[in-house]
């Protein structure tokens, strides 16, 4: 029985969407009647929006962070990302493509790598360490990995809409009926859609009370890497536009080989440490200084006990407390 096969290929897929056409005062204008909105770039803004939304709330609520601080860093790692998921791309998987024209590594819009995207966070997040000395560079990174899985999520939902990772014919159940080449095919984006939707899942299931730092930066490679590397066997050749193959594997195969490598030791290295304290995001409205509710600026913000009394003028009474004498 095939539950997706019997849904036509075109179905499935929906977009351009090409909205300016439909006003009347915009359509003769060229530049905005050419514009369309596509399926795997409107899942892909929604993630991000996702991703920054839940990281700045899981920031505040749960690491003492601002949330506008959160975004920006996100905004840091996604701007240099992208770089590399295209630079990345054409380098491991279009290399052809430099000799007839080296420009195309700085055209960002065209193809892009998910595996790049990823290496490009890594080494935005080094370069944003050396600009912040004073951060704790593992707490931001595992938010950043605690984010990815949303904006990966939605990308692969992206990416089952246009059907842009064909994979080897099959009568599987949840293969798609009517390609190009009129055969019933797996889809592999739609296969890690599901994937990533249950990665997702258990992040948030786990996250449901304090885990040693750096637990996620372990977990999430181990379980999205072996998935990766076996589904790869099942894209077709580049013969058919599929992904070029280096010594019978493609390159994000081997990627995933490093990645669960790191993995797997990273996470059995911290799974026993103490898990983090939580603590909440406290913004001094009186004042420009912002700090955690563990962490307050204790020269600009006098503090204060259990009761909410002022410690600091209660000492001060003490001090000055006794037979006052009478000025003569």
């Amino acid at each position: 029985m095939q539950l997706l096969a019997a849904i036509d290929y075109d179905l499935f897929r929906f977009g351009p969407f090409e909205i300016f056409k439909k006003i009347p005062i915009l359509q003769d204008i060229e530049f905005l009647s050419n514009i369309a909105i596509h399926s795997f770039g409107l899942f892909v803004a929604i993630g991000l929006m996702i991703t920054f939304k839940l990281s700045a709330k899981r920031g505040e609520e749960k690491l003492g962070i601002d949330g506008e601080e959160v975004q920006n860093f996100g905004l840091y790692l996604v701007a240099i990302g992208w770089f590399f998921a295209h630079f990345f791309n054409i380098l491991f998987y279009e290399p052809h493509k430099i000799a007839e024209d080296p420009l195309i590594l700085l055209k960002v819009w065209g193809s892009i790598s998910s595996y790049g995207g990823m290496f490009g966070g890594i080494i935005a997040a080094y370069v944003w360490k050396i600009k912040n000395p004073d951060k704790d560079f593992m707490t931001w990174v595992e938010l950043g990995v605690w984010g990815l899985t949303f904006s990966w999520m939605f990308g692969r939902i992206g990416c089952a809409s246009v059907h842009d990772h064909p994979g080897a014919q099959s009568d599987f159940a949840l293969a798609i009926s009517g390609w190009p080449d009129g055969l019933t095919r797996h889809d592999l984006g739609l296969y890690e859609a599901i994937w990533w939707t249950v990665i997702v899942a258990t992040i948030l299931i786990l996250d449901r009370k304090p885990r040693p730092k750096g637990f996620f930066v372990g977990l999430v490679p181990m379980m999205y890497a072996p998935v990766r590397f076996s589904l790869d066997f099942l894209r077709v050749g580049p013969d058919q536009g599929g992904d070029i193959r280096y010594l019978g594997l493609t390159p994000a195969q081997y990627f995933s080989i490093g990645i669960f490598t790191f993995g797997v030791y990273y996470f059995f290295k911290v799974w026993k440490n103490p898990p983090i304290v939580w603590k909440k995001f406290v913004f001094d409205k009186s004042d420009t200084t912002v700090s955690s509710d563990n962490e307050k600026n204790v020269d600009d913000v006098e503090t204060e006990d259990s009761d909410g009394v002022d410690e600091t003028a209660a000492k001060k009474k003490k001090r000055g407390a006794g037979p006052k004498r009478k000025k003569k």
